[in-house]
């Protein structure tokens, strides 16, 4: 099978066909070093931990400065050393499948013989990159909801943990929206249930219209969606949840009803806040979210009620 690598802007492909050492001519302590390698990029299924062994070994055979990985689909770059004016970059490949873009550089130009050496050293590199990719692309899939296209429960677990210790340890302010769709129910028997997916959808882009970039929406379950609000203090997570509920009850959703008519299905949604305290786990932050969300809808739904707010008129 075939392995092709792109130098620059010519397209070079380099078979990946190896016969013998001696055919080759390669001396034994090189075959050594090309075995040592391989052996090592298959240690890990963590691409940066591949790239940083590629690059460790690469290092004794060919002079650079700096390394540019990236690979578009899934959003993932690596750096390595200091990024220099002439470069020599590749788009892997394995059998048709893109695998990301490769850029090496360093102050002077690289050497037919440099990128020789180099196109040699990748084709140990394709196989065990390829194998992290797929890896990677199976951990992404895992923590996405794949009917909405945000993050799932499992990943706001992870997520969680992670933001409620970093918020404990910089002592910056951390914020929970838990947001549900009312009378959801009702949509579903009137409107059917490819009707309910359709305006999970359009619910999901519309809380994330109305996020920073820093923020974070999730499914939760069902109708349910919850918002990870970074650095963001009781009052302003408030001020968010309102902005989301106004925005969603201003939206218009056009469904086939059951009896086959075009209608107008009217949304509004009942949110629940809370804010990080000191004494906060992550399940004592997630209840009082969960605990002004049931207030919201106990006092007539389509409103944000903030736990904050419950204490104050305990």
């Amino acid at each position: 099978m075939a392995v092709y690598t792109y130098p620059n802007k010519q397209e070079q492909p380099v078979a990946a066909h190896v016969t013998s050492a001696e055919q080759l001519g390669i001396a034994p302590a090189e075959l050594q070093h090309t075995l040592k390698l391989a052996g090592l990029l298959q240690t890990s299924l963590e691409i940066e931990t591949i790239l940083g062994f590629f690059i460790d070994a690469l290092q004794e055979k060919v002079e650079f400065d700096g390394v540019h990985f990236e690979y578009f689909p899934l959003q993932l770059e690596a750096k390595f050393g200091q990024k220099k004016r002439h470069t020599c970059s590749y788009r892997l490949k394995l059998a048709g499948e893109f695998l990301g873009e490769l850029e090496f550089s360093r102050r002077h130009r690289f050497a037919q013989q440099e990128m020789e050496q180099l196109e040699n050293l990748l084709r140990q590199l394709i196989y065990p990159l390829r194998n992290a990719v797929w890896y990677q692309q199976a951990v992404t899939a895992a923590q996405f909801d794949p009917l909405t296209g945000i993050k799932n429960r499992a990943s706001l677990d992870q997520t969680m943990l992670r933001e409620v210790e970093l918020a404990h340890r910089n002592k910056t302010p951390l914020s929970l929206i838990i947001a549900d769709i009312d009378h959801f129910k009702k949509i579903n028997d009137n409107f059917g249930h490819s009707a309910g997916d359709e305006i999970l959808k359009a619910f999901a882009k519309c809380i994330d219209d109305n996020l920073r970039g820093s923020d974070i929406v999730f499914r939760y379950g069902g109708e349910e969606f919850v918002v990870l609000l970074t650095g963001t203090d009781g009052r302003s997570a408030r001020a968010v949840a309102n902005r989301i509920r106004k925005s969603i009850e201003s939206c218009r959703f056009h469904c086939n009803s059951n009896g086959g008519g075009n209608t107008e299905a009217p949304l509004t949604a009942s949110l629940g806040s809370a804010s990080l305290t000191a004494s906060d786990t992550v399940e004592k932050l997630f209840d009082k979210a969960d605990k002004a969300l049931y207030h919201a809808k106990e006092a007539g739904r389509n409103q944000v009620v903030s736990f904050q707010s419950l204490i104050k008129t305990a």
